[in-house]
């Protein structure tokens, strides 16, 4: 049996640009994000030959199927589909998480990249982290055909905060962004997150977006440029931490004129709200239409800000720095386990 533990993900600027359709024209692509303190669990284990079904399945639902066609769970079935190396024993995958899907938070791809992570671990094989983002890409857009950018499976594969810079040919490049403990306490002692309570479809919301980029190409231009702003901020202790938020502030504005789904009535009046109480600047994470808000707010607003949205749940959170990983292995009988010498890269 295996067990890994992946972070969930908070993007602070740049979402968008890291999509295919919009990079692989030459356009820029990059974002500023950070993993946090808030993780997906992917359970693992070969099952013996002695029940009635082959495969068990637990996500919200519980599937007892014979046959890897049979799963529902789209990523799941897809990995066992084209991965191989399958024997007649089948799996069990039971699938944990401290906060909701489909909340802005990158947890469908922390998914994907934590059930290759155990797969390949279950195996005997220590994956790389340039290979768990890759594959885990590959899963999402090419094989499943979903909408996605490519944000998510890096952050969650590599954790920390980082600058992830995509180019015309598909490949990333990772920057961590080195700022001294004090920077970084500073910056998550300011950074409040809320759930809104509505959850979403990011597909649905990212197709909509996808074909108007044409139409946007100028707001995500200065969306990108966010990016360069957000990151000199982090690096220029004579500029004040509270720039982030204002920078925030702008990059929510201008991210609201992608598409009417981005947004809603609800959402807006508790952005306002919490503008109104103190909070210099925020965001919704993720695609938009639901899921949590985040929030830039010095720490004497706080109580206010909590007071003005005491009909919202809010959770505290710290970055984290790990990404995927895995937390326990046990290899029960399997003599094939050569963890050490067969490095999946």
């Amino acid at each position: 049996m295996i067990i890994v533990r992946t972070p969930l993900r908070v993007s602070f600027f740049g979402g968008g640009t890291d999509h295919p359709a919009w990079f692989s024209t030459g356009e820029p692509g990059a974002v500023l994000s950070t993993t946090i303190d808030k993780y997906v669990y992917v359970q693992l284990r070969r099952l013996p030959a002695v029940f009635d079904f082959n495969y068990r399945i637990a996500w919200g639902i519980l599937e007892e199927v014979a046959s890897i066609n049979q799963i529902k769970h789209p990523v799941v079935r897809c990995v066992l589909e084209n991965f191989g190396e399958h024997d007649d024993t089948g799996y069990e995958v039971i699938y944990n998480a401290d906060l909701p899907s489909k909340t802005g938070l990158g947890s469908s791809s922390a998914f994907t990249v934590a059930l290759l992570n155990a797969y390949f671990g279950n195996l005997g094989r220590l994956c790389s982290k340039p290979f768990l983002a890759r594959e885990a890409i590959r899963v999402e857009q090419q094989l499943l055909k979903e909408a996605v950018g490519c944000q998510d499976q890096i952050a969650a594969a590599y954790g920390g905060l980082n600058r992830i810079d995509f180019s015309q040919n598909g490949e990333h490049r990772i920057k961590p962004v080195h700022i001294s403990m004090a920077r970084k306490a500073e910056l998550e002692d300011n950074l409040m997150m809320f759930f809104t309570g509505f959850t979403r479809s990011a597909d649905e919301i990212e197709r909509k977006k996808i074909v108007r980029f044409n139409d946007r190409r100028e707001e995500l231009r200065s969306i990108h440029s966010f990016v360069n702003e957000g990151e000199q901020i982090l690096y220029n202790l004579r500029r004040p931490i509270s720039e982030f938020g204002a920078l925030l502030h702008e990059a929510w504005m201008l991210k609201r004129r992608l598409d009417d789904t981005v947004s809603n009535r609800n959402i807006d009046e508790f952005y306002e709200s919490a503008r109104n109480a103190g909070a210099v600047g925020g965001k919704l994470l993720g695609a938009g239409g639901g899921g949590f808000l985040l929030l830039y707010v010095p720490k004497e607003r706080q109580v206010a800000v909590r007071s003005a949205l005491s009909h919202l749940a809010h959770v505290p959170f710290r970055m984290e720095q790990s990404g995927s990983n895995v937390v326990l292995f046990n290899p029960e009988l399997d003599t094939n386990y050569q963890m050490a010498e067969a490095r999946v890269s």
